[in-house]
């Protein structure tokens, strides 16, 4: 190995999955507003077979849809939030003096952990690294060009063993 090793951004990757959430929160709230079109159209053509369900199977369709809306629309926004991270360029860099993670430089004797943090709601996967003065850095590892298993490799021989990637969570 050599005495670098750069991990960058993916830019296809990050408009894909940016794509992706806006094409489910579009298809969400389209398809609450079907719900109850179809809902509405039934009680007006049909009023005796509707009869006094349709207020609830309007209320129903419309909670319903507001709450899976709601759902991508918080999935959309923290890919949005991830996908402004993810600028194009280098997002990690390692060599034998210490990590470079997003813009802030490690120092490899001041690294206090870093850890690989599952997303939620949407969110990208992220490697957080702390200092031991508690200052952090953040890189949504999704959207770069490695595996986490290559990248704790890289960490633990550029760091001569001083330092690992944590990757328990992601059990």
């Amino acid at each position: 190995m050599s005495d670098e090793y750069g991990v960058y951004y993916r830019p296809d990757l990050v408009a894909n999955r940016e794509r992706r959430a806006r094409g489910l929160l579009i298809s969400r709230a389209v398809s609450m507003v079907v719900s109850v079109g179809l809902v509405g159209a039934g009680w007006y053509f049909w009023p005796d077979q509707f009869g006094s369900w349709a207020p609830w199977m309007i209320g129903f369709s419309v909670a319903t849809g507001l709450a899976t809306t709601l759902y991508g629309l918080i999935e959309f926004l923290r890919v949005r939030a991830d996908a402004r991270l993810a600028q194009p360029g280098l997002a990690i860099g390692l060599n034998r003096q210490g990590m470079l993670i997003g813009q802030r430089w490690f120092p490899w004797p001041e690294v206090g952990s870093v850890v690989l943090k599952p997303g939620v709601l949407g969110a990208s996967t992220s490697l957080v690294t702390t200092d031991r003065a508690r200052g952090t850095g953040l890189v949504p590892i999704d959207y770069t060009d490695t595996m986490p298993a290559t990248l704790d490799a890289a960490v633990r021989v550029l760091s001569s063993g001083r330092a690992w990637v944590d990757l328990s969570r992601m059990d």
